[in-house]
């Protein structure tokens, strides 16, 4: 796959900063369960990406790496945003690899 920018969007690079674990946070009105995520730096955005989205469509689990951040970033290559795209899609390749799969993600809350 070729990716290409055009007018206004722009490619950008994204850095992992964390595998965070599933939690839950309890309070008196609400419960929030959230899923493993991978936090990633995106240009000017914070991004998560489940551990599922990895798993299933880079063939990575995040859990394997909990304590192996860079054995992380080294195994799945890398993530791009289309800075011009309203798209909560990244575009992700695992190393070795010359194909991009759309990843989706959320913003960090």
């Amino acid at each position: 796959m070729l990716l290409s920018a055009c007018g206004s969007s722009g490619l950008e690079a994204c850095k992992v900063v964390e595998i965070e674990k599933p939690e839950a946070e309890f309070d008196i009105k609400d419960i929030d369960i959230e899923r493993g995520e991978v936090e990633m730096v995106c240009g000017d955005e914070i991004v998560d990406v489940t551990w599922g989205e990895f798993d299933k469509k880079l063939g990575v689990n995040p859990e394997d790496y909990l304590e192996d951040l860079e054995g992380f970033k080294s195994e799945f290559g890398e993530c791009l945003i289309d800075t011009g795209s309203n798209k909560k899609e990244l575009q992700c390749k695992n190393s070795g690899s010359e194909d991009y799969t759309p990843v989706k993600f959320s913003y960090d809350d």
